[in-house]
């Protein structure tokens, strides 16, 4: 970021000129990302994502990633499961 004087504005855009002796400042990030870098992680949690450990907040994320198999094996069961619940309600009932 610079500081710049603007000297035409329009409805979608600024033209804009740097101020003699500004600096340029970066407020949100210290230096850019790196290639293939993930920003919003902190080393640690990189380091506790690599190394598979729960993080010390004890917030743990679970990512799953089902292929066609796995899919197909889930859809069963959810199915074998609700008919299961149909049957036990209507024996209740």
């Amino acid at each position: 970021m610079i500081e710049v004087e603007i000297f035409e504005a329009g409805k979608h855009f600024l033209k804009g000129r740097p101020l003699d002796g500004s600096v340029v400042f970066t407020p949100s990030i210290a230096e850019p990302l790196q290639q293939g870098e993930v920003s919003g992680l902190s080393q640690e949690q990189l380091s506790l994502q690599q190394n598979g450990s729960v993080p010390s907040s004890g917030v743990l994320t679970v990512s799953w990633s089902l292929d066609r198999e796995g899919l197909k094996l889930l859809s069963i069961s959810l199915a074998v499961v609700a008919i299961l619940v149909v049957f036990m309600w209507e024996k209740l009932h």
